[in-house]
C-alpha cells in the first residue's frame, strides 16, 4: 500500500494539479475580493446618493422654516401695529361721540330754553288786551 501512496504522491498529474491550484489561489482570491469591493462600492454609492438627497431635503426644510419664521415675525408685528392703530381709532371715536353727545345735550337744553321763552312770550301776549 505504501507503494500505491507513493505513486499517487509522485504522480505527475497530481503534482501539476497541486501546483496549478497553488498558482491560481492568489489570483482567485484577488478576483473574489475585487468583485466584492465593486459590489460594496455600488452599495456605498447608492447610500451616498440617499444621504445627499436627505441633506438637500433638510436644507430646503431649514430654509423654508427660516422664511416662515420671518413671515410670522412680520405678521405679529403688523398685528401689533394694527391693534395699536385700532385702539387709537376707538379712543378718538369715543371722544368724538362724547363731544357729539355733549353737543346734543347742549342743543336740547337750548331748545328747552327757547321753548320756555316762546311759551312765556305767548302767555304775555295772551294777557295783554287786544
Amino acid at each position: 500500500m505504501t507503494n500505491f501512496s507513493e505513486k499517487i504522491v509522485n504522480s505527475m498529474w497530481m503534482t501539476a494539479v497541486a501546483r496549478l491550484s497553488m498558482a491560481l489561489a492568489l489570483p482567485t482570491l484577488s478576483l473574489i475580493f475585487w468583485l466584492y469591493a465593486g459590489w460594496q462600492a455600488e452599495k456605498l454609492s447608492k447610500f451616498e446618493d440617499k444621504i445627499e438627497t436627505s441633506q438637500k431635503s433638510a436644507q430646503t426644510a431649514s430654509d423654508l422654516s427660516i422664511r416662515l419664521s420671518e413671515r410670522l415675525t412680520t405678521v405679529e408685528t403688523k398685528q401689533s401695529e394694527a391693534a395699536t392703530v385700532n385702539e387709537r381709532f376707538q379712543t378718538a371715536t369715543l371722544n368724538r361721540l362724547d363731544r357729539v353727545q355733549d353737543s346734543i345735550v347742549g342743543l336740547s337744553n337750548t331748545v328747552a330754553a327757547l321753548t320756555a321763552t316762546l311759551q312765556s312770550i305767548v302767555e304775555e301776549k295772551r294777557r295783554q288786551p287786544p
